[in-house]
């Protein structure tokens, strides 16, 4: 009797690893966890996202773009956060905004985009002076009388009519890189690589250089917001002002000789941001600038910015606003 207990026991010992192994196949076949709890969103801002261009047509309505095809939209003032399809993967370097409806994308690789429908759609635009192709667009500005324009690398200068009109080339081939346009009524003014300046009278239709007193690239140009004076920026903390509808130039002392790379007109004089987080700050003449560090311990480098309602809107390395109580705010 024990020793038919005993082979009892050391059959069921030697089946049992084969049943175990059997379990483990049903449950890995056949059991299908539930989920226990939500997922975790991903965040629309990420640590690793680079910002090139801002734009705000309206209170409230942020718009930006960059790294990696990468679009986001606020609608409250930067609280909530939308990622919008670009269906591309390129670097998009600068956005103009029409109104909250309609805006202009522009990239690497010639690439153009345009929504009328806030972005929940971006199409490309078809139809580009074949020189585009390959080459990347660097800014896109609206001009005053609906005008778009849009300049590159290898002297690349564009203006379509309107908002979705015909792409026509301004410019001519050259081993140059326009950094940015400047529009006010039929003037253009251009800024480039090795401290280059172009200025046109006729809405492009025709060039002049104009003499620059520096040799460093320009990136940014804007014009007042009553067409009085022009300033650009560059790098080494170059400031230069026009009050002479662009004809001629001369450099102004900035306090900084950190890289500046955008330059705009607020309600109350001149915005400009660069390199190590600075915002430089000056009144209507365009004469004295203050030098401030954006925040005590930010060094981040700053691409654009865009004035809106007191508020000062800031893309590059951070995505940020300065309030009306000049506190700044890095969305998230």
């Amino acid at each position: 009797m024990l020793n038919k207990l005993q082979r009892g026991v050391r059959a069921a010992t030697a089946v049992l690893p084969f049943v175990v192994i059997g379990a483990l196949l049903y449950a890995g076949i056949f059991v299908k966890p539930k989920p226990n709890g939500d997922s975790v969103p991903v965040p629309v801002l990420g640590g690793r996202d680079a910002f090139y261009g801002v734009a705000s047509p309206a209170e409230n309505v942020i718009w930006a773009v960059g790294r990696g095809g990468k679009i986001v939209r606020s609608d409250d003032g930067g609280r909530k956060w939308t990622r919008q399809p670009s269906a591309t993967d390129v670097n998009l370097q600068s956005i103009a905004a029409l109104d909250s409806a309609r805006a202009v994308v522009v990239g690497n690789d010639g690439t153009v985009l345009l929504s009328s429908d806030g972005g929940r759609s971006w199409q490309a635009v078809a139809g580009l002076p074949r020189e585009v192709a390959g080459r990347k667009l660097i800014r896109v500005k609206r001009a005053a009388d609906g005008r778009v324009y849009t300049v590159g690398e290898f002297g690349l200068v564009l203006s379509a009519t309107g908002f979705g009109g015909a792409w026509q080339s301004l410019g001519k081939q050259e081993d140059v890189a326009w950094n940015d346009i400047g529009a006010s009524a039929n003037t253009l003014i251009l800024v480039g690589e090795f401290g280059r300046i172009r200025r046109s009278a006729d809405g492009g239709h025709s060039w002049q250089d104009v003499a620059s007193p520096v040799k460093s690239s320009l990136f940014g140009v804007a014009f007042s917001a009553d067409g009085r004076l022009a300033v650009a920026v560059g790098l080494d903390g170059v400031v230069l002002l026009s009050a002479d509808d662009g004809r001629s130039w001369r450099a102004v002392s900035s306090g900084t000789r950190e890289h500046l790379f955008d330059v705009t007109a607020t309600s109350v004089g001149w915005a400009a941001v660069g390199d190590e987080g600075l915002l430089l700050q000056a009144p209507a003449d365009a004469q004295t600038w203050e030098v401030r560090r954006l925040s005590e311990n930010s060094y981040a480098w700053h691409t654009d910015v865009e004035a809106r309602a007191g508020r000062l809107y800031l893309a590059g390395a951070t995505l940020s606003v300065l309030g009306q109580d000049n506190k700044l705010e890095q969305f998230k």
